[in-house]
């Protein structure tokens, strides 16, 4: 159970291509936090790495100039009884603040350091995944030194579409909420997305695309530290995939939960989101992205550590199916947050 009348600071934003939609999580974490009687203080991190601090501020808000991340730290220390982390992709997500957190003796919710690194690079996750017996689709990492140029890029094109067929899913590996992924479906479209992509990364992973019909699978530590799978959500995109737009767009996508799938695959993509889960060693919560092919088979896509929390959000969706309430989810990984022995 909860502690009541807790100190939490809601930590968000950052340079991050998913800062907009952590300012939006944050927002109704805020609130709610603040509905249930605990003592909030709106951590935000603007684009440029300032860290503003409001005691009574709504998500979002930049104070004066800001902090450099030693001083909010350091203002956090002692006053806080833990951290909410509101952030969303590869700053906050990632693990580097939790490392810098952990060191400061700071609780926050969520996955730790090397968790956070491993689910946030699909690259290595993919390696953790095979390792442990989880399905992934057929793929190919580029370095994208070699893509300098047209004719290098058509070059390793022709590579990737011999090897793995067409269309292709092409992403930066540390991208998040489908930033930075694309699936060309020929060649030039794929020479295209190589030259456009590969400035933003050191190496693009490349996948075999896989259709079927989309699902997520979130997981909620209990009280002894098992796991409670909730309901698989099935999502139907507007367009051709699960993009940014499909995501968070009002509109852009429906999400029917439960899935309307069979009760084994129900249960297999439940368990897959679990192994996931304990194989990459999250904490808290998790939310993994999974294709159910038409022959029934399941292919795992990403897990995601820290799930969104907008009112668009496939974790709050899910929770409700299982008959939570928006603020018994935030209470749930609170508990679990507060229970780490890390």
């Amino acid at each position: 159970m909860t502690q009541p009348h807790l100190r939490i600071a809601v930590l968000h934003g950052g340079p991050s291509s998913e800062h907009d939609i952590s300012v939006w999580s944050s927002r109704g974490v805020l609130q709610t936090l603040r509905e249930a009687g605990h003592e909030t203080l709106a951590v935000f991190v603007d684009r440029a790495g300032r860290w503003h601090l409001t005691a009574m501020g709504d998500a979002g808000i930049a104070v004066g100039e800001g902090v450099d991340f030693l001083q909010a730290v350091a203002d956090l220390r002692g006053n806080v009884d833990l951290c909410f982390l509101g952030f969303h992709g590869n700053y906050g997500e990632d693990g580097k603040v939790q490392a810098v957190l952990e060191l400061a003796g700071l609780r926050y919710t969520g996955s730790g350091v090397m968790a956070s690194a491993l689910a946030m690079d699909k690259t290595v996750a993919r390696r953790v995944y095979a390792g442990v017996g989880l399905p992934i689709a057929g793929a190919r990492e580029l370095q994208t030194a070699g893509l300098a140029t047209p004719g290098a890029a058509q070059v390793a094109a022709r590579r990737l579409i011999a090897d793995l067929g067409l269309p292709v899913v092409v992403k930066v590996p540390t991208g998040g909420s489908s930033v930075g992924v694309e699936i060309p479906r020929d060649e030039d479209a794929l020479v295209a997305s190589l030259l456009r992509l590969s400035p933003d990364a050191p190496m693009l992973l490349c996948e075999q695309f896989v259709g079927g019909v989309e699902l997520t699978a979130a997981v909620l530590e209990r009280e002894d530290g098992s796991l409670e799978s909730l309901p698989i959500v099935e999502i139907v995109p507007k367009s051709a995939f699960f993009d940014f737009e499909s995501k968070y767009q009002t509109g852009g996508s429906e999400e029917i939960v439960p899935a309307r799938i069979s009760a084994e695959a129900t249960a297999q993509a439940q368990r897959n989101g679990a192994l996931a889960h304990r194989a990459l060693g999250c904490a808290g919560y998790s939310r993994t992205d999974q294709i159910l092919r038409p022959d029934g088979s399941l292919v795992l896509l990403e897990t995601n550590t820290l799930p969104g929390l907008t009112p668009a959000s496939l974790l709050p969706k899910a929770a409700a199916a299982a008959g939570l309430t928006y603020a018994a989810l935030l209470h749930r990984v609170i508990a679990a947050a507060l229970r780490s022995e890390r």
